[in-house]
């Protein structure tokens, strides 16, 4: 099911075809997809409208010289579900080219945007990114987004997209809407000394006999639910629909997880919509918001106590495949010990992390920690490749993620096909396989196929790089 396509990065570059001898200049910083999804009022009474905002870091692609200067890519596929059955998909290449790599930054990340259409449902969105020059680094991220119509009468809001920044566009932007270009700030991580900008759209605001003035407000709550901010503008019933555009500095909040609610209010205050989104500030300044440590009621579990920076971090590495978005953020941007200023900087954050952890667990099924972490150690164990931890391969992955299979098939040495393995599921989703091939002898197993409805799937995949 093909739909329609607006635009892949902020920077698109031709990668050169007339390279000259090429260097490899490996990545500094690990790989990370990170993914916003927005959804908007469609272009017909039955569609809506999808706009799927990703990242990553620029230092985090390995690059390879050319007659440009050195160039990098990131290689991205997109997959959408509905129930058991696949209803988009697409891929498309991100290049990135500098000068030299003394010019990539550890803050800059490489914003794009990809926007289609979409019927009712709920729906399970996967996306992969694979590193063009080393297609083993790879990340991904699944979510559920459900989606439905807007109302056609009530006055209603649509999601709240957050951003670096919204000015004043050009028509045909990759970031263009409603004469605005709005930069995502996908993942909503701000630092103090940015403002979140945000923006939403108000539909049917001359629907229904109330011709009165209503208002816009915005509020902002900590981790606890602490209102720290409110803002109310009146505004006047003059077309269908308008945009709405704000923004507000960070400078005085500490760091933390917020929430910013959008309210749309009657004449007399009566909610008649309301949309939010969870945002991150890292503020080294201000130091951490006491809420992030108190809210919850219970203590750090005892395994915490006694583990150093490194071994939290690394346990919470090994929980990427069952986090989620929200959660890598905040745990990611509370930053490292070592860049605080003070010793009372060092320990809140170290007390932080011990906290988010347990809550981490405490949140999720009782016993899971400990079979997790399991299936960990037996990926670590029997799946390493080389320098890459057995947790990060693929059949490590698929092992930590739905356990061992049933039944595993081995052909190791068939004489017109690449070593491959199947692994069998018996009681999941009603049977599902996962299919590894190894196509370099001095690399890893890839997962090419599945009939696990939320991942990969291939049904050519017997012809497509498996055959010697």
């Amino acid at each position: 099911m093909r739909l329609l396509k607006y635009g892949v990065i902020v920077l698109v570059y031709a990668l050169s075809v007339a390279a000259l001898v090429a260097q490899t200049i490996p990545p500094r910083d690990r790989l990370r997809l990170t993914a916003d999804i927005s959804r908007y009022r469609g272009v017909n009474d039955s569609t809506t409208h999808i706009e799927v905002a990703y990242a990553f870091p620029e230092r985090s692609l390995t690059y390879k010289t050319d007659s440009a200067g050195v160039s990098g890519a990131v290689d991205i596929t997109l997959l959408v579900y509905l129930k058991d059955s696949l209803v988009h998909a697409d891929r498309w290449l991100v290049p990135h080219t500098v000068a030299d790599t003394s010019v990539l930054s550890r803050e800059v990340n490489l914003v794009g945007l990809y926007a289609f259409q979409l019927t009712d449902g709920d729906y399970i969105f996967r996306m992969i990114g694979r590193d063009r020059h080393d297609p083993a680094r790879r990340d991904s991220m699944l979510v559920r987004v459900p989606v439905r119509k807007h109302h056609p009468v009530k006055p209603v809001l649509s999601d709240v997209e957050l951003a670096s920044s919204i000015r004043q566009g050009t028509k045909g932007g990759l970031f263009y809407k409603n004469t605005l270009d709005v930069i995502p700030n996908v993942g909503g991580v701000y630092t103090e000394d940015q403002k979140v900008y945000f923006y939403s759209e108000a539909y049917n605001l001359l629907g229904g006999s109330d011709t009165s003035n209503y208002y816009v407000r915005s509020n902002v709550y900590d981790a606890v639910g602490k209102e720290i901010m409110s803002r109310e503008r009146p505004k006047r019933r003059l077309s269908e629909s308008i945009v709405i555009v704000d923004q507000f500095a960070v400078k005085s909040m500490r760091t933390g997880t917020y929430t910013l609610m959008l309210s749309l209010l009657d004449s007399g205050r009566a909610a008649l919509s309301t949309s939010g989104r969870k945002f991150f500030i890292y503020n080294p300044t201000m130091g951490i918001d006491s809420s992030l440590l108190a809210s919850s009621t219970s203590l750090p579990m005892p395994q915490y106590m006694s583990m150093d920076e490194s071994e939290l971090d690394r346990e919470f590495d090994w929980a990427r495949y069952t986090a989620i978005d929200d959660e890598k953020s905040q745990y990611g941007k509370l930053g490292k010990t070592k860049d605080t200023k003070t010793p009372a900087d060092a320990k809140a954050i170290l007390d932080a992390k011990r906290k988010l952890m347990s809550d981490f667990w405490r949140h999720r099924e009782p016993g899971l920690r400990e079979e997790y972490l399991a299936r960990v150690a037996y990926a670590n164990a029997n799946y390493r490749v080389l320098s890459r931890d057995g947790f990060r391969t693929d059949r490590g992955r698929v092992h930590i993620m739905y356990g061992t299979p049933d039944d595993v098939e081995r052909h190791p040495n068939e004489t017109e096909t690449r070593p491959y393995e199947i692994w069998s599921y018996n009681n999941i989703q009603g049977g599902v396989i996962f299919v590894f091939v190894l196509r370099n002898t001095a690399g890893d197993y890839e997962l090419v196929h599945s009939t696990h409805r939320n991942e990969l799937h291939d049904e050519n995949w017997d012809r497509a790089g498996i055959t010697r």
